[in-house]
């Protein structure tokens, strides 16, 4: 039996001009011949809530109304990447990160703060040139990591605060 979420029409993966974010992310899913579930698409709605990357634990106290338990949101998380709808980043103390790409987003880094964890978009993308190359080489499905840590703005004044010394009153 085929649920409603599910079609076998063969042009239920063609993905149309205007279409939502859902939408195409279930025609990628059709196109990878993988089902449209519940869990699958509680998680891809709870990551169009997000502008930057999520970790997955923090994605899963969201889902937990959906009764979807932590190793379906990896497993789910993890199939993402292998079709390229999510992309992994990671923040300094090697948590991961994803956020929902669609496989159409411009490429893009992102810098984390050290301190409070924010991450904000990078759109500098040198590394084509290299990516080229290799694809000339003969290479494929080439994927790279390039992260940036630092301290956001707010944490670096709350840094310089804290850091600075005390001067003594002198006596004249």
């Amino acid at each position: 039996m085929i649920s409603a979420t599910q079609s076998n029409h063969p042009l239920s993966g063609v993905i149309k001009p205007g279409e939502s974010p859902l939408e195409t992310a279930c025609g990628h899913l059709r196109q990878a011949r993988m089902r449209i579930t519940k869990p699958r698409i509680a998680i891809i709605e709870a990551l169009l809530q997000r502008e930057a990357p999520v970790a997955i634990e923090q994605l899963h106290q969201e889902l937990q109304r959906h009764q979807c338990d932590l190793v379906t949101v990896y497993r789910c998380l993890a199939a993402f990447e292998d079709i390229g709808i999510v992309r992994r980043s990671f923040q300094h103390n090697g948590t991961s990160l994803y956020e929902l790409t669609l496989g159409a987003q411009p490429k893009h880094y992102h810098v984390a703060c050290k301190a409070c964890g924010r991450t904000d978009r990078v759109d500098y993308f040198p590394v084509e040139g290299p990516e080229r190359m290799l694809a000339e080489r003969g290479y494929t499905q080439i994927t790279h990591i390039v992260e940036f840590f630092g301290l956001c703005p707010a944490c670096s004044k709350k840094h310089a605060r804290n850091a600075a010394p005390a001067i003594p009153a002198t006596r004249l």
